[in-house]
């Protein structure tokens, strides 16, 4: 089915001048304004119970993010006090920013819980551009976006994370993980 756009219409002289529109646009960026420049008033006052202004004070209020939002990644933590990390390097590879470095350590054979671990694992997280492709790589459900994104500091030598700084228990990353098995497990062919 065919559409057809009439490009021969003829606006009248008001339509071209845009006055009503803009006097509309102008209306609307006013009522905002004044909203907002003297909405806490009333809250102060106590007049008000909650706050008309979307401003959340970011150090003593924070904001809680939605599960898929993209956080700084993190190391999963299972039950026995490991990583589920088993240092295959697909989130390596899959990095576009080379920000992942691992080093893995072979079994000794003394050792038969695991047969290969990360003996180190670092991010970079001044040149992570928290994509998630490592999240989507790992097969063994080992590196989660977090929902924490207060990372910002002055020296970038302390943007770098070692493994313990990365490993964080699976309750604390349980609605990640549901949420990564959902939307990852389907086969879109």
């Amino acid at each position: 089915m065919a559409y057809y756009v009439e490009r021969n219409v003829k606006m009248t002289w008001w339509e071209r001048l845009y006055i009503p529109e803009i006097i509309r646009g102008m209306i609307i960026t006013s009522r905002h304004f004044f909203k907002n420049l003297f909405g806490f008033i009333p809250f102060f006052l106590g007049k008000k119970k909650e706050r008309e202004i979307f401003t959340i004070y970011y150090p003593e209020e924070t904001r809680e993010y939605p599960i898929a939002y993209r956080g700084r990644p993190v190391l999963a933590l299972n039950d026995e006090g490991r990583p589920n990390c088993v240092a295959c390097g697909l989130c390596e590879i899959a990095c576009p920013a080379y920000c992942i470095d691992i080093d893995p350590g072979a079994n000794s054979g003394k050792q038969n819980e695991v047969e290969r671990f990360p003996v180190e694992f670092t991010i970079d997280y001044a040149v992570c551009i928290f994509c998630g492709f490592c999240e989507e790589a790992c097969p063994e459900e080992a590196i989660f976006m977090s929902n924490d994104c207060d990372i910002s500091m002055l020296d970038r030598k302390k943007m770098k994370y070692n493994m313990q700084q990365l490993l964080m228990p699976t309750s604390e990353l349980k609605d990640r993980i549901d949420f990564c098995r959902k939307m990852y497990g389907k086969w879109n062919y």
